[in-house]
C-alpha cells in the first residue's frame, strides 16, 4: 500500500524522516514543519507507518504500490532488474530508471525497448502533463 501524511494528524517530529530508507519523507514549508511524503522516492516499505507516534501516515489508495500489483518487476523474466526508486529519471519519458543485472541504469522503454515500465510513472502521466524534476539521490 502506498501511504501519505495526514496534515492535520501529523506533530512534525521527524521519527518518520529518519526511519525512512529511501529519503522520501521531507518538511512542508508550513509553518509547523509537518512532513509529506514523496509518492516517486517511496517505495512503500512501511518502516515509516510504524515510526510515527501520532499514527499520521495512513494508505492511500491513489498510487501504485512499489513492487505490487502492476509493477513488472514482479515477473519472473525480469528477474536481476531492479527499480532506482527515482534516484534517476529518463530524460526522454520522464519514467524511473531501473538498473540491470550489469549495474547500469536504463529506462524499460527508451534503452531496453520494453512496453512496460513502473506503474508509477503511468500515474505521473495521468496526473500531469509533463514530469516535474525529482533530485537525483547519489
Amino acid at each position: 500500500m502506498s501511504f501519505r501524511v495526514e496534515e492535520d494528524v501529523c506533530i512534525g517530529c521527524g521519527a518518520c524522516d529518519f526511519s525512512c530508507p529511501t529519503g522520501a519523507l521531507t518538511k512542508t514549508e508550513s509553518f509547523l514543519g509537518l512532513f509529506a511524503i514523496d509518492p516517486y522516492t517511496c517505495d512503500d516499505c512501511a518502516i515509516c507507518v510504524e515510526k510515527c507516534p501520532v499514527m499520521a501516515i495512513v494508505p492511500d489508495p491513489a498510487w501504485p504500490v512499489c513492487r505490487g500489483h502492476g509493477c513488472p518487476l514482479t515477473s519472473k523474466r525480469l528477474a536481476g532488474v531492479d527499480c532506482a526508486i527515482w534516484q534517476e529519471r529518463c530524460p526522454s519519458c520522464g519514467s524511473t530508471m531501473w538498473i540491470t543485472p550489469d549495474g547500469r541504469h536504463a529506462c524499460s522503454r527508451c534503452d531496453l525497448e520494453m512496453k512496460v515500465t513502473c506503474p508509477k510513472s503511468r500515474h505521473l502521466g495521468e496526473t500531469a502533463p509533463s514530469p516535474s524534476p525529482v533530485s537525483a539521490r547519489h
